[in-house]
């Protein structure tokens, strides 16, 4: 995160703009979000560009495009699996399910902060 007492900026690349709706009340005044229609291409480009210090998508393909950025950065990455009503997140360069109850706008919050701050979830 960038220092001076900033908040943190969270991108999040969403195919379902209610999602991106939803986030951005629950990020308010924890980060900053700044949503993208999942459909652009080059996602990788763009979070090189922005260098958010977490992101979240919700798609497959979106996750597998942001992953080298993740990695690179050692930034948060949350993947939403709305039909299964579930969250994912690369840890330590690992895909791991995220224990939190479901994949509410509260519970990816909260996924996000885990990863910004180096807790795991309780």
């Amino acid at each position: 995160m960038s220092g001076g007492g900033a908040q943190a900026l969270v991108a999040a690349v969403c195919k379902v703009p209610l999602l991106g709706e939803a986030l951005a009340a629950s990020f308010e005044g924890i980060a900053e979000l700044r949503s993208f229609p999942g459909e652009l291409e080059d996602i990788d480009g763009l979070l090189r560009s922005l260098h958010p210090d977490a992101v979240v998508v919700d798609s497959r393909s979106q996750a597998a495009q942001a992953e080298p950025y993740a990695r690179a950065s050692q930034a948060p990455l949350v993947h939403v699996l709305l039909r299964e009503q579930k969250l994912r997140v690369l840890r330590n360069g690992d895909w791991e399910a995220d224990d939190s109850d479901g994949a509410s706008a509260e519970a990816i919050r909260n996924a996000v902060v885990a990863g910004l701050y180096g807790r795991q979830p309780v």
